[in-house]
């Protein structure tokens, strides 16, 4: 009514005739922004913090993994669109708590949210070979000069190791195997990263009980290197074997080579074990037992290591605020202690390289 009465005294010299044709205005209505759509109301820092992805990450992704969706209906016959999917997994691998996850996304029931996890899991872990790529002989040699600017370790095209995901126990007559060496029941996911931290390769499909040079020796990687098509080499700790494409510290240096070697192989090899970490603090799913059925648990993993990807490619921040703090992931070199496993030809070129570089 003030409103109109403002309109009339703008208009209070004109014929009453005239006033009469005047449409009755009505009071702008402010339309407030739709709460069931995170995407609309939340500010950029509070989608990061939520789904660990920017806005226009989200959105690409979505695109992205739409054709391997199909529209599923809830309980009351309506349609669940895909981006709702998507954010009730992203939110999950987030937080790694169904309870939340329910809460953030429209209380939904578990049984609904455990659908659409693995429904997106398996949708952005099949893009995996878009975002997890292994490089080429040629591709190899930027990625040499990218690991040489940190310590001056030369001829490194990867950093390798194993880290721990915790799981419930998958059950049967077999599920003993996935106690790791530190008692609880993982996966080892062995995990090949680049100089940015992005993965360039993973596997994750063994139980925790399984060496990390086991999984390598059986991996795809291996044999690949092995064909000597790779001039450069990956850096491992000294659980693997020293190779021709593997070095590992020199376990008793006596020289201060060695000792300059071991120096630089611990600075260059820590990318990976910060890889791990950033990656575990992003999705907290991954520091705490993953409580889904085996099959999707491997898949989860999978997918968050083609997420991390994306948010490395597109420099998106670890937030302050995120709910698990950076865990240590694996082990340094501790002069002097252990046994050291070679494979023949190994120390040979290892010793070549200490002595030509350092």
């Amino acid at each position: 009514m003030e409103a109109i009465a403002n309109i009339l005294d703008l208009y209070a010299d004109v014929e009453e005739q005239d006033l009469n044709e005047i449409a009755v205005l009505r009071v702008p209505r402010i339309i407030p922004a739709d709460r069931s759509d995170p995407m609309a109301y939340l500010n950029e820092d509070e989608f990061i913090m939520r789904y660990r992805l920017s806005n226009e990450a989200v959105r690409d992704l979505l695109r992205e993994i739409t054709p391997r969706l199909q529209r599923i209906r809830n309980n009351r016959g309506c349609s669940v669109p895909h981006q709702l999917q998507l954010l009730v997994a992203l939110r999950y691998m987030a937080s790694g708590n169904f309870q939340i996850t329910m809460g953030d996304c429209g209380e939904m029931s578990t049984a609904s949210v455990s659908k659409y996890i693995k429904i997106i899991a398996m949708a952005i872990a099949r893009q995996a070979s878009h975002h997890i790529h292994f490089p080429e002989p040629d591709e190899a040699r930027s990625l040499g000069s990218q690991f040489y600017d940190i310590a001056g370790m030369p001829g490194v095209i990867g950093c390798i190791d194993g880290s721990h995901v915790k799981i419930i126990s998958p059950g049967g007559d077999n599920a003993e195997v996935y106690r790791c060496r530190k008692g609880f029941m993982s996966l080892n996911v062995q995990g090949i990263c680049d100089a940015q931290m992005k993965f360039i390769n993973i596997v994750c499909s063994w139980p925790g009980s399984t060496h990390d040079a086991r999984i390598f020796e059986n991996s795809r990687i291996y044999t690949k290197l092995e064909g000597g098509q790779y001039s450069g080499h990956l850096l491992g700790d000294s659980g693997y074997g020293c190779s021709d494409f593997l070095m590992t510290p020199v376990l008793n240096p006596r020289t201060q080579k060695e000792r300059n070697y071991n120096a630089a192989h611990v600075r260059t090899r820590n990318v990976i074990e910060r890889a791990f970490g950033i990656w575990k603090r992003r999705f907290a799913c991954l520091s705490i037992p993953l409580r889904t059925k085996l099959s999707t648990s491997k898949v989860i993993i999978m997918a968050c290591a083609v997420l991390h990807n994306i948010a490395i490619n597109r420099r998106i921040p670890i937030e302050d605020g995120f709910e698990h703090p950076l865990e240590q992931i694996g082990e340094y070199y501790h002069e002097g202690e252990g046994e050291e496993y070679n494979v023949a030809g190994g120390p040979h070129r290892r010793q070549a390289l200490i002595e030509r570089w350092f």
